[in-house]
């Protein structure tokens, strides 16, 4: 199953993380925007038309279309506080084989349903409301989409051992999925991200997570 490595998310907190509750209607609509963009542009012009005044105040860009850093910041470090919850389930397991399968099934139940969630959350709130919103969008939603997936295969794989059998515990730690090393440099790249860091120390999620991490050193 895939491992997340506990250096890594601590030096993501470190940097403003420690990897928001998402509604749909907090993002804004590309629709909406354009249309409301639009709409100032042919006032802005027939007000300079009415007035007859050359010396118009320029105003100041339109923030990118998006939404609203904060709650994007929060839906991903509460996926990750899902995940990093479900060890508890481990620490529980009864210290037999046994128990051992069980608390790692249930484990994986718990990773494979945060991480898809949390894919879902981010779609569902759309882009950060940054400059370059779309790719740091497009890294995350691939991070966790890949990670539910390549936990449901392991899981799959978990199921299908043998509990008595004496190799049980061998086979099931060689079940650590494939290399996520890349992927992993692409999230720190991503909590570090200065328009995103101050969302990162703000969302109450990313604070929980802060905390939660600083806990397992």
């Amino acid at each position: 199953m895939t491992r997340i490595s506990k250096t890594s998310i601590r030096n993501a907190c470190e940097q403003g993380v420690p990897v928001p509750t998402s509604r749909r209607d907090r993002g804004v609509t590309a629709s909406r925007t354009c249309k409301s963009a639009a709409a100032a542009v042919v006032l802005g012009l027939a007000l300079a038309g009415c007035g007859g005044s050359a010396n118009v105040a320029p105003k100041p860009p339109a923030a990118p279309p998006g939404s609203d850093p904060v709650a994007w910041a929060g839906a991903f470090c509460g996926g990750l506080g899902e995940v990093i919850g479900g060890v508890s389930a481990m620490a529980k397991a009864q210290p037999t084989p046994q128990g051992q399968k069980d608390g790692l099934l249930e484990f994986s139940d718990i990773a494979q349903r945060a991480f898809a969630s949390t894919a879902q959350k981010l779609q569902q709130l759309g882009p950060p409301r940054i400059i370059d919103g779309k790719q740091v969008q497009d890294t995350a939603v691939n991070f966790f989409s890949n990670a539910s997936q390549t936990v449901g295969v392991q899981r799959t794989k978990l199921a299908e051992l043998d509990a008595n059998d004496p190799d049980f515990v061998n086979k099931a730690s060689h079940l650590a999925g494939p290399d996520l090393g890349a992927a992993s440099t692409q999230m720190q790249q991503l909590t570090s991200n200065k328009e995103l860091a101050p969302a990162f120390r703000t969302a109450p999620q990313c604070q929980q997570l802060s905390s939660a991490t600083a806990g397992h050193r």
